[in-house]
């Protein structure tokens, strides 16, 4: 049996898909009144919407100015990836070491791979850009979670949302979610190799990789 959809939660993925697609822009102040009048509804669910949104920091609350959408920096944007590069090759030998022994969470990495390889496959896929930012933020925290630092997966996962909301994501034409695909099985392989300089080599590249197409398409959304 499903889950009942209630009132908030569709105005939560409204809210949302609105600022992916930029109908709502980085630092858009947010009316509580106005949504609840759009929608026919009172204040308590909208509000109840934005706090999700606030918790996945795709809004901000800010003390006598209101709510409004996540501003993300071309500073901020690099040191999200240096943070990333950090955490992701710190932790090599560990990583490496969990994967050849932990059957289950190198089997939830390989299942992974594969559902992100039908992704990629699928020109008709009905699953969304939103879907395949889940996967590509799942690949990651499973890697991060060989680790057995929860802070370092915490970390990521509060990271991840600045990129989200500044619509960067989104906006990533498919060759490179392809190259993404092509850049996972390459950290995959060479940890499963037990190759800690092949692993390094291939974090390096998909982090580079990242960054700069991450910081082209912010510069362009910048501009119009």
């Amino acid at each position: 049996m499903s889950e009942k959809i209630t009132l908030a939660d569709q105005i939560y993925a409204d809210i949302k898909k609105e600022i992916t697609n930029k109908q709502l822009v980085s630092g858009e102040k947010i009316n509580i009144k106005e949504l609840a009048r759009k929608y026919g509804v009172s204040d308590t669910p909208v509000k109840q919407a934005l706090q999700r949104l606030a918790e996945e920091k795709l809004v901000v609350n800010t003390p006598n100015k209101g709510m409004s959408v996540r501003t993300l920096t071309p500073h901020e944007l690099n040191d999200t990836f240096d943070i990333r590069l950090m955490m992701d090759s710190f932790f090599i030998k560990d990583i490496i070491t969990t994967l050849n022994y932990n059957n289950t969470l190198r089997q939830q990495l390989l299942e992974n791979m594969e559902k992100q390889k039908h992704f990629i496959s699928c020109n008709d896929s009905t699953m969304d850009a939103e879907g395949f930012f889940q996967l590509d933020l799942e690949f990651h925290m499973l890697y991060l979670t060989a680790s057995g630092n929860q802070k370092a997966v915490e970390v990521l996962k509060d990271l991840q949302p600045f990129t989200f909301s500044a619509g960067t994501y989104f906006n990533q034409p498919h060759y490179r979610d392809c190259e993404c695909v092509e850049e996972h099985q390459a950290i995959l392989d060479a940890a499963l190799a037990a190759d800690p300089e092949g692993l390094r080599k291939a974090i390096e590249t998909h982090i580079s990789n990242s960054r700069r197409a991450f910081q082209l398409i912010f510069k362009v959304n910048q501009m119009v």
